[in-house]
């Protein structure tokens, strides 16, 4: 396969903060002390909210804007026995998201039905044919779930129809809001939610919590915590603050055992769910589950979360495995078309699209280009008169504000600041492109196009104890938002070293310093520059599925050939 690896600008590293190791916490081990400080942890109270985060306060639910109009038209609808659909997103924060609502509406004697919409005959979002659908089968409030905070046309549909429209929403906040009753999404500008940050399925929860506490109910959190934790780490919501506190209790309730649907998963993906982490959420059970969107339809995903047994949920895993694979390999080969498509074309903007790259994985495509690149990208498929684009951006540039400037060129769009979508004519695809490659242009200049990796702290490999690796490994729940605490480590000797995996793009080696040995790991990057003596930047991790620990490498060069740039000091 060809690779995009060579054409890559070599890496920055860049301290955090260069005094870290100056305020660390008195007592701690230095290394872990360092790696806290730099992430602005320097006491012990905020280390004990950071280990323990059931310690910090709850945030008021009520304070989400449209959270009190939400509950009361829900509340109006239980009580009246009105028909409620429940319309969601086709990737697993949508489907989590439906199927919290779903069990906890069904719990309180709502009449509800689920709906979400076809990828490849309705795209994204609300549409009229569906919401017409919807109320000729006596739907009288519709539930938008990760989706809808966009579809002012759409809303307006509904009310004419006589249908009220809540929305539960996360997604960036458009200048004119649907006409709904209520459009709950702590991204609006009038928010005083301390957060805005939750993913669709943290939204839907709170909404459950304020809605079963106006019914004199008490939500049970062990009944959807799992849900939520998943559609949390899949969607990439940031691990901080409150989301930290769902992951780390949704994982420590699927340690101790898991719904039907999650233990099927888990047994297809080899997996026991003693050893769950947010890492096998993330890379283990959200790409199944997002298969069957991307290749079949997403009720595949829903029926299994509902399912109420073992028996019904095995084959319905089983199904989803095979898709999977099945991903997995159209992926790898419209990776390659796309990188053909793109050569050695250096904008600072990537956009290429075929008849033959799947709309169900345009998104995987796009994510690759930016990141062996560093660069916006987007990828869509041409259809005969429309193509459907997903879109990756990096830290320094804003792909949904671009997109939305564009606006009049587009038939619909959304999405977030790092990942959005839409929908175009084909006579609009060349101008479009332009505009936004000219856009990245004017914003992403000098080094913005080279990938800096964050470096929590320096230290020589032989000095690792096992201190160390308890205190590195408890920063878990781990992604975005919180990542591995990254390492810098010198002039280390690589023993051996070999290339793997199925197209043989990762790196497999084993590296000493002093008296230890440890085995390691490097992502794409089996074509790397390489040399008997090597500085290595890297993550401690436990094996996928095991309990030994490893060196997760993020970049290596020969040693003393790459400068530490230094970061800004906490405040």
């Amino acid at each position: 396969m060809t690779s995009l690896v060579a054409s890559r600008p070599a890496a920055r590293w860049r301290l955090r903060d260069p005094y870290a190791h100056q305020k660390g916490i008195a007592n701690f081990p230095k290394v872990v002390a360092t790696a806290l400080a730099a992430r602005g942890i320097t006491t012990r109270p905020q280390a004990d909210l950071f280990y323990k985060p059931h310690l910090a306060p709850d945030h008021d639910p009520l304070l989400l804007p449209g959270m009190q109009e939400a509950v009361e038209r829900m509340r109006r609808a239980i009580r009246d026995g009105e028909t409620v659909a429940l319309y969601g997103d086709f990737d697993v924060d949508g489907v989590t998201s439906v199927a919290v609502l779903h069990l906890g509406l069904r719990a309180l004697g709502a009449k509800t039905v689920n709906y979400i919409p076809d990828r490849f005959a309705e795209g994204y979002g609300l549409n009229n044919v569906a919401i017409t659908r919807l109320r000729g089968e006596g739907a009288s409030l519709l539930v938008t779930a990760d989706c809808g905070i966009s579809s002012v046309e759409e809303v307006a549909h509904a009310n004419g129809l006589g249908v009220d429209v809540i929305i539960l929403d996360h997604h960036t906040v458009p200048e004119q809001l649907p006409a709904a009753i209520a459009a709950v999404n702590p991204k609006r500008p009038d928010s005083p939610y301390p957060f805005d940050e939750l993913a669709a399925v943290g939204v839907s929860y709170r909404f459950l919590q304020v809605l079963y506490d106006a019914c004199g109910r008490t939500l049970d959190e062990t009944e959807f915590l799992d849900l939520v934790a998943l559609g949390t780490v899949v969607d990439v919501a940031p691990l901080e603050n409150e989301n930290r506190r769902i992951v780390t209790d949704g994982l420590a309730l699927m340690q101790k055992g898991l719904r039907p649907g999650l233990e099927a998963l888990a047994a297809v993906a080899g997996t026991p769910a003693e050893r769950f982490t947010a890492e096998t959420l993330g890379f283990a059970l959200g790409p199944r589950m997002n298969a069957a969107g991307r290749l079949k339809h997403a009720y595949v995903a829903l029926d299994l979360m509902l399912a109420p047994d073992l028996r019904t949920a095995r084959p319905i895993a089983e199904q989803l495995d095979l898709l999977n694979r099945e991903r997995q390999q159209q992926t790898a080969d419209a990776c390659e078309l796309a990188e053909e498509l793109c050569g050695a074309l250096d904008d600072p903007l990537v956009m290429v699209g075929s008849e033959q790259i799947h709309a169900g994985i345009v998104g995987l495509v796009a994510a690759r280009l930016a990141e062996q690149r560093h660069r916006p990208a987007i990828a869509f498929e041409r259809g005969p008169e429309t193509s459907r684009a997903s879109c990756r951006s990096i830290p320094a540039f804003d792909i949904v504000s671009a997109i939305r400037k564009e606006k009049h060129l587009l038939v619909r769009h959304g999405g977030h600041r790092a990942a959005a979508g839409f929908t175009v004519r084909n006579e609009h695809i060349d101008e479009l492109r332009d505009r936004l490659v000219n856009t990245a242009a004017e914003l992403l200049q000098g080094d913005a196009l080279r990938k800096v990796i964050e470096i929590d702290t320096e230290t020589a490999l032989r000095d690792i104890t096992g201190r160390d690796v308890k205190g590195l490994l408890r920063f878990e729940p781990c992604g975005q938002g919180n990542r591995r605490p990254v390492l810098l480590s010198r002039d280390v000797q690589l023993k051996d070293h070999r290339a793997v995996g199925a197209d043989q793009s990762h790196l497999r080696l084993t590296v000493k310093d002093g008296p230890f040995t440890w085995q390691g790991i490097a992502f794409r990057q089996a074509d790397a520059d390489l040399a008997d003596r090597v500085d290595i930047v890297y993550s401690l991790s436990r094996q996928f599925g095991g309990e030994r620990v490893e060196l997760e490498v993020l970049d290596i060069a020969p040693a003393g050939t790459r400068p530490l740039e230094l970061g800004e000091a906490h405040p």
